[in-house]
């Protein structure tokens, strides 16, 4: 059931509206950084039984690259330890700064805010939130009020700047939803991934160290099947001591470059967040748009 009330925004808004769109294209960076980017649900049946059979030893690994050289040993223990931190990471907070440079009009947004994550019992809760989005050095939305909450079974894309509301049913009652399963996003991530999986979708290069940071490694991704990613290649810079990708850089199909960076990380603390926006008035003039999941004919919920 889909339930809309449409207003025509001031012509002020269109450009900045516009461009926040984008960012939530965009912003699926991050999220797939984690494995989160998973409500694409054409993507789902695409290698999700193969995930779940296969295993994280090199041997398994090399025969399963169908093409090119096997991994290099230092590329299977650092996708070794990205998927044993699959099951050891509980939550994490981080502030967050998404760069994007568009080379049409040569004007770079930065958009800044905050995560927050976590599993708790194999149910994920998410909620991304952006206060400021700057245009070339010059802030166009000092308090942008914009989030981006997954609360176990909603995704919402709320948008207080351009009133604008959305709500997509991910995860009926009676399904069990998995963000760290791979094939339901995408993008694969290696946070909780098998490295078989993850060299089977990739060809993946160990490139030069950071001299200044010694515990930086940096991972490439590129798509062993142009076609079935929407990006040509991902650049993970990786930190050891917290064994997680601390920035990802994305280069989309037109050369148009994504920076997702994190600071002030705090993994598995004590955490207090509701995971939880509400909806906004009916007569308040935003627009709201709530989508239910559509039962397929002849399946049951699993």
């Amino acid at each position: 059931m889909t339930c809309c009330v449409r207003v025509q925004p001031p012509a002020s808004l269109h450009r900045f509206q516009s461009r926040w769109r984008g960012l939530i294209g965009q912003f699926l960076t991050v999220l797939m950084m984690f494995g989160l980017a998973t409500w694409y649900s054409q993507a789902a049946a695409r290698g999700a039984t193969d995930a779940q059979s296969a295993t994280g030893t090199a041997g398994r690994a090399a025969a399963a690259v169908s093409r090119g050289k096997p991994a290099s040993p230092q590329v299977m223990k650092i996708l070794g330890m990205l998927y044993h931190r699959g099951g050891t990471l509980k939550n994490f907070t981080a502030n967050l700064r998404v760069t994007i440079k568009h080379l049409r009009s040569g004007e770079t947004d930065i958009n800044l805010g905050k995560i927050w994550y976590e599993n708790k019992k194999g149910h994920t809760r998410f909620d991304i939130h952006f206060s400021i989005l700057a245009v070339d050095g010059a802030i166009a939305r000092h308090h942008a009020d914009h989030d981006i909450i997954f609360d176990g079974r909603w995704l919402i894309d709320r948008d207080g700047s351009a009133k604008i509301y959305r709500k997509i049913e991910i995860a009926p009652p009676g399904t069990h939803f998995n963000p760290l399963k791979l094939g339901q996003g995408p993008i694969p991530i290696p946070i909780g991934q098998r490295p078989a999986t993850v060299l089977r979708e990739f060809h993946v290069r160990l490139l030069k160290p950071v001299k200044t940071q010694p515990h930086l490694v940096v991972l490439k991704l590129i798509p062993r099947d142009p076609k079935a990613f929407t990006f040509l290649s991902l650049t993970f810079w990786i930190n050891t001591e917290l064994q997680l990708p601390i920035s990802i850089r994305r280069v989309d199909p037109d050369g148009t470059p994504t920076l997702a960076a994190f600071s002030k990380i705090k993994i598995n603390a004590a955490m207090h967040h509701s995971f939880h926006v509400s909806p906004p008035p009916s007569n308040a003039g935003w627009t709201i748009s709530i989508q239910r999941a559509r039962k397929e004919p002849g399946k049951a919920n699993r």
